[in-house]
């Protein structure tokens, strides 16, 4: 975990809501950042968690804006500040544990260990050593498994003095209806496309422009689902997909094209890219259909949905799904 006072876009609301608590000495315990994976929460919750530990409620800007640079910030910024903790997915098990403790790659359990806040809790036993306060963030608060929840739940009823729960919740509805009632909810809506072309730039300035555009429409308002695709050269897939959509590609130009793309193990992360994106676009090009087009271009979404689902469970040829897909999309072609 490394706090960060890296810049969002489109988050004011939470960031102000938290700040006017904080800054009015009215700090509720627990707070819900609810929100689809990818939109921001993270970053919003190690730069609160900075703020929070570094600053006095009578620092009275705008944004968060945690010292980084004093003793307790660089505490922070090396994952050593003693009231501060982060409570995520750990080793799959003892083996895989002892593969983390050796600096090697491990696989991550499915959920978070009711070991895991029982840890917590005995830390929570004496008062933050540095800061007024500790803040402690689970990221996410949704893969909690039960009885892990149900501990958690006894902390969020009977909260110790000076402690704050940032609880990111990609799926709240898992959550224990009990402990959604005792956090006061920040919602996270997905980002504007202008506020999405933003955040990719300061992500990756290098990109260009035409990726930038392909990676706003393959993210849907989640900047961080976006960038999972960066750097797959979204912007030539999207503009092949447009080409079908557009003309037909009566002459199978384009689908070959498109297959090349994505063909061997090699490219399998751009493949993964085009089995995410295909549906969206897809769904995108006949949103403003009126004509008779519209049944035809419903029901090829729909196979374009199904056969991006098929290809990951039966390791389907990537040319070849890359071919399907552009032939279902050219049923989207204006009649020549």
């Amino acid at each position: 975990m490394t706090p960060s006072t890296a810049q969002w876009q489109g988050h004011a609301e939470p960031e102000a809501t938290l700040l006017r608590a904080f800054q009015a000495r009215r700090l509720h315990h627990g707070w819900l950042l609810a929100g689809p994976e990818g939109i921001g929460k993270r970053s919003f919750a190690l730069a609160a968690a900075a703020h929070l530990l570094t600053r006095s409620p009578h620092d009275q800007g705008d944004h968060f804006n945690g010292n980084l640079e004093g003793p307790e910030g660089r505490l922070l910024v090396q994952d050593k500040h003693p009231d501060c903790h982060y409570i995520t997915l750990g080793p799959q098990n003892d083996k895989e544990a002892r593969k983390a403790e050796d600096g090697k790659p491990y696989d991550l359990a499915r959920n978070i260990k009711v070991d895991q806040i029982r840890a917590l809790q005995r830390r929570l036993t004496v008062r933050p050593s540095l800061a007024d306060r500790r803040v402690i963030i689970f990221d996410s608060a949704d893969l909690l498994e039960r009885n892990a929840a149900n501990a958690l739940l006894k902390s969020l009823e009977e909260p110790p003095a000076d402690t704050v729960f940032l609880l990111i919740a990609h799926n709240p509805g898992r959550l224990l209806p009990t402990i959604r009632s005792r956090c006061l909810v920040l919602d996270f809506p997905a980002l504007s496309d202008t506020d999405m072309a933003d955040a990719l730039r300061a992500a990756r300035p290098e990109l260009p422009d035409a990726e930038i555009a392909a990676l706003v429409r393959l993210g849907q308002g989640a900047p961080g689902q976006a960038l999972k695709f960066a750097g797959l050269d979204m912007a030539r897939i999207d503009a092949l997909l447009t080409e079908i959509a557009d003309h037909g590609d009566p002459g199978h130009r384009a689908r070959i094209a498109l297959g090349a793309l994505v063909a061997n193990k090699a490219n399998r992360d751009r493949f993964q890219a085009l089995l995410h994106y295909a549906p969206r676009f897809a769904a995108r090009r006949i949103r403003n259909l009126r004509d008779d087009r519209l049944p035809g271009a419903i029901a090829a979404w729909q196979e374009i949905g199904a056969l991006a689902s098929r290809a990951v469970v039966l390791n389907l040829d990537a040319a070849a799904v890359a071919f399907q897909i552009g032939g279902l999309l050219a049923r989207l072609a204006p009649p020549r």
